[in-house]
């Protein structure tokens, strides 16, 4: 196949700009894109030809990434996105064909111990919890509380609806079209959650519902996990300035309030690691685990004719009511001694003062409506 030397002298930054115009993805991508560019390719390779770009040149770039400290999930996806640069090239004729391609496997076998996802007991759950309420209020110790014990994503939670909390079935219901936040610079809105197999309805243990409860009847927005003033979560924000504090400890961030480490290494999604380790533990059939985190198995059969029964999903949520109750701090009592002189206290006055406090509560209401009619 003949090519114009002329096409083949384009440079790689004029190909990504024409190719940049082609694209049709998700503003997410396209802004990861964009970051891989402006931090590794172009000041690489942005001045070369597309037609200089050469196999051995590539590898030898991939070996300094990787001299220079980045993982190899990093070094992975630099390559990716210069082999689809140069793919699409070939195939518009600028060059013969993509130097980026798949080859075999030269030199010695990567020793690289890969590390296993970071996932964290309920007691820990609960402790990363009560120094995320310190850090970011109760909303910041409820989201991570529903994490755990639900399975969800960030986006799932951070996008969910009060109209798909169902407190009197016990259930919160990802939806199929604006079920998850997402978010990408600047922008952010309610789309699809990750898969299809995402859309579905979770089945909530009863001390979930009752802190959904409780926190819904005092909360008036119309999203359930929220700023202060009423707007979605940033996750980046979250994150750095409550969640990792509450398991790194505040010593390995910016964080004022004294939090100690419970977990250091656990993500916001290893929580979901965790919650899908507790059903693991407690014996859940694979089924019911995949239809609760919404995933696909791998045995399609399997998955079309296997169904939970209403049985099982009733064990897999005593398995977590019991995991939540033996985690959290049963809530103090007083000793039996204050708790009597507290009664006399309120006993005594209510019945010497009963005249005096009826009266000074009507000249109380009087005065409210006079300053403030019709708020009463």
């Amino acid at each position: 196949m003949w090519i114009d030397p002329a096409d083949s002298a384009v440079t790689v930054a004029d190909w990504v700009v024409r190719w940049f115009r082609s694209l049709d993805l998700d503003p997410r991508t396209i802004e990861s894109y964009r970051s891989r560019l402006r931090c590794q390719i172009l000041p690489k390779f942005g001045d070369l030809s597309l037609g200089a770009i050469t196999a051995l040149g590539v590898t030898e770039w991939a070996r300094q990434l990787e001299r220079d400290g980045y993982v190899p999930s990093t070094v992975s996806s630099q390559l990716n996105l210069l082999s689809m640069l140069l793919t699409d090239a070939a195939d518009e004729r600028l060059i013969p064909f993509n130097p980026v391609r798949r080859r075999r496997r030269r030199g010695r076998r990567s020793r690289r111990a890969v590390g296993e996802r970071v996932w964290a007991t309920p007691e820990q759950v609960v402790r990363i919890a009560e120094q995320a309420g310190l850090l970011g209020g109760p909303i910041a110790r409820l989201l991570v509380i529903a994490a755990a014990w639900t399975g969800c994503r960030w986006g799932e939670l951070a996008g969910l609806h009060r109209d798909n909390v169902d407190l009197r079935r016990g259930v919160i219901v990802i939806d199929p079209l604006v079920g998850a936040l997402h978010e990408s610079g600047s922008m952010r809105w309610l789309g699809p959650p990750k898969t299809r197999a995402s859309a579905r309805t979770i089945a909530l243990p009863p001390f979930l519902t009752a802190l959904l409860r409780e926190h819904l009847a005092r909360h008036r927005y119309e999203f359930v996990f929220t700023t202060p003033s009423g707007t979605w979560l940033w996750r980046s924000t979250f994150l750095r300035r409550v969640f990792r504090p509450a398991v790194d400890g505040s010593e390995a961030s910016e964080a004022k309030a004294g939090c100690a480490a419970v977990r250091p290494g656990l993500t916001f999604h290893g929580l979901r690691h965790s919650h899908k380790t507790w059903l693991i533990a407690g014996g859940a059939p694979e089924i019911a685990q995949a239809r609760r985190l919404g995933h696909h198995l791998d045995n399609r059969v399997i998955e079309t004719y296997s169904h939970v029964a209403p049985e099982v999903e009733q064990r897999l949520l005593e398995g977590l009511e019991r995991r939540w109750h033996t985690a959290a701090p049963p809530p103090p009592t007083p000793s039996p001694s204050v708790a009597d002189s507290r009664r006399v206290a309120r006993v005594v006055p209510l019945f010497a003062t009963v005249g005096v406090t009826r009266r000074r509560t009507d000249k109380q209401r009087e005065h409210r409506t006079d300053v403030a009619p019709g708020l009463g």
